[in-house]
């Protein structure tokens, strides 16, 4: 006769676990309180940026403030207080280890030249976008307040702006984005916390220009990150991106401060003048050039099969369906519509 027993010396296999497609009440009350919970990390960042930009209208008048040292010093240490903040919650209440995430491996230096050439041939099309809208926003009498990237006549306040703009912003902005929001959103649709964060990643620049660099740049950023389980390459690729920016903008504001002046008022006469300089010029081509190596790259990722994994459906009832549910991120998103399309056209 034949008997069946278990063999205590033997392990037992795991027995899979059946999730159902569509999710219960309870789990929906779950899944909504995380998302809820990664949302609020987010306001902790937005209303600690504001509350710092707007108390700073109380010193307006003085001597100090009104240094060009002191305000550029401020102007840093308003994101930099709400990132780590925000980063230090995140890390906190949504569980987020980064220690997986800062390793050298699932990647190499093919990745990161490509992930680069696609982030900086993506910030010249941006920028493409973003001119002609302007144009065609002032063809209605709209016109928003510029983006100043200018450097000032302080030699102390332009390194402490380009230490942040070109190495600690990245740092903090990859740590909060692609960091905190992108893994504590990716557990059941990868796709959804690509372009969610992506999404937000724009939105907190709080103008419509950055915020059209923004979203563009953070889906292959979020891409990557995801593929390689490393958020070293989002880093490296961040600092490239905007110290590029940092240093056409300088070499023309310096080379031809009348055109930069111009460019940066949104003047009719700026692409009139007969006269280009040569940072003008040698940024014109370097841009052009750079996008048509971002687009063939693109297109090579593409064939290859680069995008990622489809979500299974229980993903799906997991994520856009419960996510519209959580209050938190109707705040987020009605805050940031106000502060990127709504405030820059205010007088």
């Amino acid at each position: 006769m034949e008997q069946f027993y278990s063999d205590p010396a033997q392990p037992v296999p795991p027995q899979p676990v059946q999730i159902s497609v569509i999710p219960d009440k309870e789990e929906r009350k779950q899944i909504r309180k995380k998302y809820n919970i990664a949302a609020a990390v987010l306001l902790v960042n937005i209303v600690i940026f504001n509350g710092l930009a707007l108390g700073s209208a109380f010193f307006g008048d003085s001597p100090v403030w009104n240094s060009e040292f002191f305000s550029t010093a401020f102007s840093c240490c308003v994101p930099i207080i709400s990132e780590i903040t925000a980063i230090i919650v995140g890390i906190k209440v949504l569980g987020v280890d980064f220690k997986p995430l800062i390793t050298r491996n699932g990647f190499n230096g093919g990745t990161v030249l490509k992930l680069m050439t696609l982030a900086l041939g993506l910030q010249t099309a941006a920028s493409i976008i973003a001119s002609i809208i302007a144009s065609v926003l002032k063809s209605f009498g709209l016109e928003p307040r510029p983006v100043d990237l200018s450097a000032t006549e302080s030699l102390p306040a332009n390194l402490l702006m380009y230490f942040y703009a070109c190495l600690l912003g990245p740092v903090l902005e990859e740590l909060l984005y692609r960091g905190v929001l992108l893994q504590s959103m990716r557990k059941y649709n990868e796709r959804f916390a690509i372009f969610l964060s992506a999404a937000i990643f724009g939105l907190m620049h709080q103008n419509y220009q950055q915020f059209i660099l923004g979203f563009l740049i953070g889906i292959p950023l979020a891409v990557v990150t995801i593929k390689s389980g490393s958020i070293v390459p989002a880093i490296f690729t961040h600092i490239v991106v905007n110290t590029s920016g940092m240093f056409f903008n300088c070499w023309i504001q310096y080379s031809d401060p009348d055109f930069f002046r111009a460019a940066l008022e949104g003047a009719e006469e700026t692409m009139a003048m007969p006269d280009f300089s040569a940072a003008f010029i040698c940024t014109l081509l370097f841009r052009i050039a750079i996008m048509l190596a971002a687009l063939v790259v693109g297109i090579v990722v593409l064939v290859k099969g680069g995008n990622m994994s489809r979500p299974t459906p229980a993903g799906k009832a997991r994520t856009m369906p419960v996510f519209v549910t959580a209050a938190a991120w109707w705040v987020i998103f009605l805050v940031y519509a106000f502060l990127n399309f709504v405030l820059p056209f205010m007088a």
